[in-house]
């Protein structure tokens, strides 16, 4: 079975939408392959039939689930990675509190989570790690709730947040002007090619897993270069969209990975880089965007598109 980050994004949106519409069995090996993170051999153990059975049930449910879609739609939307959201702008406002304190962010269509803060987002707040002097990267910032909270935990430090999708990274000038925050940087870019090498303590990320395995994996990469060494990586990430293979990529490129928290469907896992500053061959096909003047575009200029 095809097993990549986004063919298990697909999977679970079209489950979403249709997982009703299957029989009891196929909803049944959907789950416990895509949502529980089982292997082949496992659920053919559990359910006491052989692996081909069970490779085949899945080939028969996701074939189902594809004829749904063509036929009706329901889970095609643009993506929210997109540079320029042709979507037209909703806004919206809601408020949370996160460490302690009362938060009020300004929203929108064409951007992450725009009806609220998922899940997965609050568990990385409440989880990850900011020292006062801390400078931190929010990889895929949105319209800034992980950042904007990294740098009210660090008044002394700097917190640079980026965001390919130009709407989402207007939002979170807007948020970070709202709530008094100085010391925050709010890029377009493409991944950390918008920081030097070297230069963060903290990188934090919520990855956009439906832009499929390459960005995931440069976004991997691409923390580990703009760390320092003993920088720590934090990365929330849901089960049933792969978990598992995130931790393993992580721990892939800095050396180790550990859970620091889990709840909801959700887990936090932690990377540090290594104090050896001898960079290690990087991994597997992916590469870091380099050239960040070519790929970062200022705040400003996008306020302007």
């Amino acid at each position: 079975m095809d097993h990549t980050l986004a063919t298990r994004d697909r999977a679970n949106r079209l489950f979403d939408a249709y997982g009703s519409l299957l029989t009891a069995q196929q909803r049944q090996l959907l789950c416990r392959y895509y949502q529980d993170d089982l292997s082949l051999g496992e659920i053919a153990a559990e359910l006491r039939v052989s692996r081909q059975a069970v490779h085949d049930g899945l080939r028969r449910a996701l074939a189902a689930l594809e004829r749904y879609e063509a036929a009706l739609g329901l889970a095609a939307a643009e993506h929210y990675s997109t540079v320029s959201p042709r979507s037209r702008p909703r806004p919206r406002r809601f408020t949370v509190r996160l460490r302690g304190r009362l938060w009020t962010f300004e929203t929108s269509s064409g951007v992450f989570a725009q009806r609220g803060l998922d899940p997965g987002t609050r568990l990385l707040i409440e989880t990850m790690r900011i020292r006062p002097r801390d400078h931190i990267l929010d990889l895929g910032c949105g319209y800034g709730p992980v950042g904007l909270v990294a740098a009210a935990l660090a008044p002394q430090g700097q917190a640079h947040l980026v965001d390919v999708n130009q709407r989402a990274a207007t939002l979170a000038a807007a948020n970070a002007r709202g709530h008094r925050l100085t010391n925050v940087h709010v890029l377009v870019g493409d991944g950390a090619s918008a920081v030097r090498e070297g230069s963060m303590d903290v990188v934090v990320t919520n990855p956009p897993i439906r832009a499929g395995r390459r960005v995931v994996v440069a976004f991997i990469e691409g923390a580990w270069r703009a760390l320092r060494p003993g920088g720590r990586f934090y990365l929330v990430a849901r089960t049933a969209q792969g978990a598992r293979t995130l931790s393993r990529l992580i721990a892939e490129r800095f050396g180790s990975v550990r859970q620091v928290a889990a709840s909801g469907g959700y887990r936090v896992f932690e990377g540090t880089r290594s104090l050896a500053s001898v960079p290690r061959p990087r991994m597997g096909q992916a590469q870091t965007p380099q050239g960040p003047a070519a790929r970062v575009t200022a705040l400003a200029r996008a306020a302007r598109v």
